[in-house]
């Protein structure tokens, strides 16, 4: 009983700083498993919510193409275990059960997560990185089996996108808690790829900052693939587009 009210004491202080830094990032600890994805209402299976997801989007905005339509769905299922491992990590100093992690989908957005009552990993910050992008992979993995039961998906496609993704929610972690610094998660990054089985090429797309007032115009990681955000009719190069910093040519394109 000691242990379980620990337990539910560490992952409720895990979901006031993960909410504290995104609002939408909304935790709460569920008896055993929910599935990987449910609909606000819970009465859908997740294949059923992973297509209602990607229609969204194909719909929303149908000039913008295949491809853009499973960037940004697949873009939604990742966003909060990306985030919350970096709450995990940098600010509570543990690792929840991110292979077990469910969320919920409403309107083409994926936002809340749900996780199992289990002991944290606990330890100097390279175990945790080790930890939380071991278990990382395998949540990815078991989103992507699930968006490949609805929709044609390659690993190729997807990988960049997380390594991408990866790093820039990493290089934001010393605004998002002032006592990490520049320098540790740079040389973080690279622990960081190789836990989440991620391409190390990615680095490249690192920038030095330091000392820069205005970090919009060159900011601290050039993303290696674009997210195609252009291509919406109301969209336009993000600032840390690959395009914009001499990348015209950036592989986005679905095959």
């Amino acid at each position: 009983m000691a242990q379980q009210s620990a337990d539910q004491g560490e992952h409720e202080g895990l979901f006031a700083a993960a909410a504290q830094l995104i609002g939408s990032l909304k935790g709460r600890v569920v008896a055993g498993d929910l599935p990987l994805l449910t609909a606000a209402d819970g009465s859908s299976a997740s294949a059923e919510v992973a297509l209602a997801l990607h229609d969204h989007w194909r719909l929303a905005h149908p000039e913008a193409g295949p491809a853009y339509w499973l960037t940004r769905s697949w873009g939604m299922l990742c966003w909060q275990s990306i985030y919350l491992a970096m709450v995990a990590v940098y600010r509570v100093g543990a690792v929840p059960a991110l292979d077990r992690l469910g969320q919920g989908h409403q309107g083409g957005l994926v936002s809340g997560f749900s996780l199992p009552l289990a002991p944290m990993i606990k330890g100097e910050r390279e175990v945790l990185i080790d930890a939380a992008g071991t278990r990382l992979h395998t949540h990815w993995q078991g989103l992507f089996e699930l968006m490949g039961s609805v929709q044609r998906l390659r690993p190729g496609f997807i990988r960049p996108l997380l390594a991408d993704d990866l790093l820039s929610a990493l290089v934001r972690v010393p605004d998002f808690f002032g006592e990490i610094s520049r320098e540790e998660v740079a040389a973080h990054a690279p622990l960081w790829l190789a836990a989440c089985g991620l391409p190390a090429e990615h680095l490249a797309g690192w920038r030095e900052v330091r000392g820069m007032v205005d970090t919009s115009a060159a900011p601290g990681y050039v993303r290696q693939r674009c997210c195609l955000h252009y291509k919406r009719r109301d969209g336009e190069l993000c600032d840390n587009c690959p395009r914009r910093h001499g990348h015209a040519s950036c592989g986005a394109e679905e095959e």
